[in-house]
């Protein structure tokens, strides 16, 4: 007898079972439609899986929700970007019981008020993808405020479920609760986990296929009742705007609160079918005479709801008690002391960084000056060409030798920014940093993308996904080319290890570090006043608890960063060491005798090669020498130094076979050279980065030549200064 289909109740050995969710778009193939959403390549055997089931994963950051979408997922994860944004987009999938569920990870949102990126994207998914059902993940460590946001999401629709996760960090504090009264009280599925143990994945996968398929669970989410002047008002709006056509696909009681609340978008929107005027100065009204602001009592029930129901079905919680993480903030936050614990922390994460890195500079360097001594020896012995001498010697050696002497810092670096990130200190210095920078028209969650800039630009320029406001986050990201990445540092090592003794060098480095910093912040001012402003948003910055850094997830860290760099520099760099020897030692042409080729300032030179290298450099040293100090041998590295700041080290090195010298170099120049490579220009990847995350063309040119030309004027000053003085 044929078996029983447990959907839809009918009997044949014929019959597959498809949910409405699984017709195709006319024209489209089932295969054309999965290789779009997750790749080339990407292929679904229908035959097997016949019912789809569309699952969000929504919750605030730092709950999770990302650890248990990946581990759900498991390899199966395709990453973007939602379209015409820059938010990240991942979905995935897994299957369970001939059944395929589609997951999409929502960015991490606080709310679904719409006043980021990140929320108007996930409100959108919401509304307009209708999934089958919104897991909204919770920290039991944290219930009343992660739990916000999956009451508004149950304003919008009723296939919410909770999932509840730290569950392990929840016991050792001694934390119970009573997941059957959390469900009365919510009126949606509840389920308790870790995300980290086995078991609770297979809970996690039947807790979802019960939730669509049984009637173990029921979806009839509270309805919060307001004060009587709150539920008056949205009554009166509901009626004005029962019959719209425009937000048609929202519940109106959403789209009254929405209104109350004072959303932009929602208020433009329906402002082409409605005149909102006479709502507007109600509002306005009650905010002068009565002191009554609907949206803050909107938010106050809210919490007060959820403190209610935390406290109802949860013993030994206490969701605002003081920690020991209090008891630190109240000195490492401390509006005088903290700047300047601040100040001392990252002077002596850049000494630590020179002081570490130093002898282990040195020692590759010494190691490699002994190399090449014996390839050269052995390679004369035997009589090979000086070409080939010079370009395994001088090219593919001093290449690799380039990449190696970055290494030690880079890492170091990394290493240090993993300590403070794992510590916790990462974060706060964000938020102790906000009213400093809010001074000059940036929120304190651009200091994040300031210190991961000092990494690589290409970090810190995404990190600035993190601002909500577009002015700000536009600000940040023009502005990024001012911060000296890791490679940048490297040069600043290595030529003030040369000229100066290590306690000046430090001094040195900081001041050069302090002058970028004090570019961006100027940039910031400068946008401020010319660039059109949104409306401010407050930083919301989740500051997790302090904790002594662990070993693995320091190395991990710092391992995969490190690694970034040597894939970037096994490549670039080397293949760019090469090109740089070729065009420094291959001549441009051969002169005849009294054939004069060049100038040097207005003196005529005869020379009797060039190299295409010096021929470009002496071509601008007209300019270079006696308005920033430079040679040919010091503007040509510059050059090559566009595309990838790495590069620089490796032309000196090329250029200067016997090593840069105080007598090849003045003071004057080094300050100059220091300082022009410090801001200069981005690099190539940067560039490529900074269209993507603005998508203008506009704002990329400005991004590459506003940095070039202060950074030019600047050290045209400063250059002249230390030439009068010295």
């Amino acid at each position: 007898m044929p078996k029983q289909c447990p959907h839809c109740g009918k009997r044949s050995r014929f019959h597959r079972h498809r949910s409405r969710a699984m017709k195709p778009k006319l024209g489209l193939t089932n295969e054309t439609k999965y290789s779009k959403r997750y790749g080339r390549g990407f292929k679904k055997d229908f035959n097997d899986h016949s019912i789809e089931h569309k699952i969000a994963f929504l919750g605030n950051p730092n709950v999770g929700k990302s650890s248990l979408f990946n581990i759900l997922s498991g390899s199966h994860v395709h990453v973007g970007n939602w379209p015409g944004k820059t938010v990240e987009k991942k979905e995935g999938h897994f299957i369970l019981s001939d059944e395929y569920f589609s997951l999409v990870d929502l960015p991490g949102a606080y709310s679904l008020s719409a006043r980021s990126e990140e929320e108007l994207v996930t409100r959108h998914f919401i509304v307009d993808e209708q999934p089958d059902l919104i897991c909204v993940i919770a920290d039991a460590t944290r219930l009343e405020r992660t739990l916000f946001i999956a009451l508004q999401a149950m304003e919008l629709t009723n296939n919410v479920a909770i999932i509840i996760n730290m569950k392990d960090i929840a016991e050792k504090e001694c934390i119970n609760l009573d997941v059957g009264l959390l469900e009365e009280k919510l009126g949606v599925p509840v389920l308790y986990v870790c995300a980290y143990e086995d078991e609770s994945i297979i809970r996690i996968k039947k807790f979802i296929y019960d939730s669509l398929h049984t009637k173990k669970y029921t979806f009839t989410p509270a309805i919060m009742m307001y004060s009587q002047k709150i539920e008056y008002m949205i009554q009166n709006i509901s009626i004005q705007i029962a019959d719209r056509k425009l937000l048609s696909e929202y519940p109106t009681r959403w789209v009254a609160f929405r209104i109350l609340e004072g959303d932009r978008i929602v208020k433009d929107e329906l402002a082409k079918e409605y005149d909102l005027a006479d709502i507007e100065n109600k509002i306005e009204k009650l905010a002068k005479e009565e002191q009554f602001d609907p949206a803050v009592e909107i938010s106050k029930r809210k919490y007060g709801a959820l403190h209610q129901i935390v406290y109802s079905a949860v013993s030994g919680y206490e969701d605002f008690k003081e920690t020991t993480s209090d008891r630190i903030d109240k000195t490492l936050l401390h509006k005088s002391w903290g700047y300047l614990i601040l100040i001392v922390i990252f002077a002596a994460f850049f000494l630590i960084t020179f002081y570490a890195s130093s002898p282990i500079i040195t020692g590759i360097d010494w190691v490699f000056v002994q190399f090449s001594s014996w390839v050269l020896t052995s390679l004369e012995s035997i009589n090979s060409p000086a070409f080939l001498n010079s370009l395994l010697v001088n090219g593919v050696i001093a290449g690799i030798a380039a990449v190696l002497l970055f290494l030690p810092i880079i890492a170091i670096f990394y290493a240090l920014i993993a300590i403070l990130e794992d510590s916790g200190y990462l974060a706060r210095s964000a938020y102790l940093m906000d009213k400093v920078m809010g001074k000059f028209g940036m929120q304190g969650s651009a200091f994040l993308s300031l210190i991961m800039g000092f990494g690589c630009n290409v970090a810190g320029v995404m990190a600035t996904r993190t601002i909500k406001n577009k002015r700000e986050r536009t600000t940040m990201i023009i502005a990024n080319s001012f911060i000296p990445c890791a490679a940048r540092l490297g040069v600043i090592a290595f030529l003030t290890g040369i000229f100066f003794q290590p306690w000046l060098a430090a001094i040195i480095m900081l001041l050069l570090y302090g002058v970028s910093i004090l570019l961006v912040l100027l940039t910031g001012l400068i946008f401020k006043l010319f660039y059109e402003s949104d409306d401010p948003l407050p930083l919301i910055l989740e500051l997790p608890e302090y904790r002594r850094p662990r070993f693995r997830s320091v190395m991990n860290l710092t391992w995969e960063r490190t690694g970034i760099f040597l894939k970037k520099a096994g490549t670039f760099i080397f293949v760019a060491s090469l090109v740089i020897w070729f065009l420094s030692n291959v001549p441009y042409v051969k002169p005849t005798e009294n054939t004069v080729l060049l100038y040097v300032g207005m003196s005529p030179v005869i020379v009797t090669k060039v190299s295409i290298a010096e021929f470009l450099g002496r071509g601008l040293e007209a300019i270079t020498i006696p308005l920033f100090g430079f040679s040919w041998k010091m503007v040509v590295p510059l050059i090559f130094g566009i595309p990838a700041k790495e590069v620089i080290i490796s032309a000196l090195s090329i250029l200067y076979p016997g090593g840069i010298t105080k007598v090849l170099w003045t003071i004057p120049q080094v300050i100059s050279f220091l300082l022009f490579q410090l801001t200069y220009a981005p690099c190539f990847a940067t560039i490529a980065v900074i269209k993507s995350e603005t998508k203008s063309w506009k704002l990329t040119a400005v991004g590459f030549f506003y940095p070039l030309i202060v950074t030019s004027i600047l050290t045209i000053i400063v250059f002249q200064i230390f030439s009068a003085i010295m």
